[in-house]
């Protein structure tokens, strides 16, 4: 699954990245593209503290856009896990 967050601002960007990670099962991964660096370390902080893996992938302009691979482990409840604010 892939999701564009451009254009929003924390902490919607965290919120709408949490509600993808609920849909899906262990072992999937979600991409997540966007042009806000403070919702990048956000959205790594968060998926970090509720353990789930987080690695950086490519982008056209790493200036201005990131993306992100989040991957679903077998431990983690995307259901319980509390969005963070920065």
């Amino acid at each position: 699954m892939e999701i564009d967050v451009s254009g929003t601002v924390c902490p919607q960007t965290v919120l709408i990245v949490r509600r993808c990670l609920a849909e899906l099962d262990p072992g999937e991964e979600l991409r997540v593209v966007g042009d806000y660096p403070p919702a990048e370390r956000s959205i790594r902080r968060s998926c970090h503290k509720h353990g789930f893996d987080v690695s950086s992938a490519p982008v056209r302009d790493p200036e201005t856009d990131f993306a992100l691979r989040i991957r679903v482990p077998s431990a983690a409840n995307p259901e319980n896990a509390a969005p963070e604010t920065s």
